[in-house]
């Protein structure tokens, strides 16, 4: 999977284990590429932050979940250096109402445990040509 679509202007960052809170080792790194990236070629804009959960537990558990699942990758993003030209919109979650996958096989469910970040009003920095 792709870790970021920009002509989508999302990034996508799965791997939080059942009833984690924190992301794998990992995706952590996936993360920390996430937050180079945005540093290094967009100038400014907002971002927003949604997190998801499998079906595992009850929808009010679930809700939670994600939205602790949000805030985590919200602040994590600042401690991996994200630029202050940047801020955050909505950091929210979505609980387990808008899977990707399945829920019925492991790999499934291992898809629907993500966090989305949403890039608002982005504008990238120019190239420089050398001459």
């Amino acid at each position: 999977f792709p870790i970021c679509d920009l002509t989508d202007r999302k990034c996508v960052v799965r791997g939080f284990k059942v009833d984690g809170e924190k992301m794998n080792e990992a995706e952590s790194y996936d993360l920390k590429d996430i937050t180079n990236m945005l540093n290094n070629y967009v100038e400014k804009g907002s971002i927003d932050i949604v997190g998801h959960t499998d079906s595992t537990g009850s929808k009010k558990y679930n809700l939670r979940l994600s939205k602790i699942r949000a805030r985590n990758v919200a602040k994590l993003m600042r401690e991996y250096g994200l630029d202050e030209r940047f801020s955050f919109g909505k950091i929210i979650g979505k609980g387990e109402e808008m899977p990707v996958d399945t829920n019925e096989t492991a790999w499934g469910r291992y898809n629907n445990r993500r966090v989305e970040i949403i890039l608002n009003n982005i504008e990238y920095i120019p190239p420089k040509f050398i001459e």
